[in-house]
């Protein structure tokens, strides 16, 4: 009964790191977006018009006006990322903390301790 609650807490903890994960992706992709609106403006006359959606509404502005906010917005998506990114290293590291603390190894993981032990011993168990 415990080893399931373990290896369910494990389980939980994996889906937060994929959702993580997930969320970087996106936000990378947006950023990656930003970048190519942003090399693209800077080779236009500044006085240009361009359009920019702001919450739904398309709106005329110059490229000057648009120019530094894409780039400020690409910066806070960066900004972010790395935290994300932080947060995810973290999540990943304290799942191994709790795999070591428990006993818990995937299959095909090889025992940390001594990997030439092929079976499992006391509270050992494989997920």
């Amino acid at each position: 009964r415990q080893a399931e609650q373990l290896v369910a807490h494990l389980q939980q903890m994996k889906e937060e790191a994929q959702s993580i994960a997930h969320k970087i992706a996106e936000l990378d992709n947006e950023r990656y977006e930003h970048q190519l609106v942003s090399e693209t403006l800077e080779k236009l006359d500044t006085s240009r018009k361009c359009y920019r959606m702001i919450g739904g509404v398309l709106t005329e502005r110059t490229v000057n006006e648009v120019l530094p906010a894409v780039k400020d917005n690409m910066a806070k998506i960066q900004s972010v990322c790395d935290e994300l990114y932080q947060k995810l290293q973290d999540k990943e590291k304290e799942m191994q903390e709790f795999q070591s603390k428990h006993n818990i190894r995937l299959r095909n993981q090889p025992d940390a301790k001594d990997p030439a032990k092929s079976a499992p011993q006391g509270q050992d168990f494989k997920v």
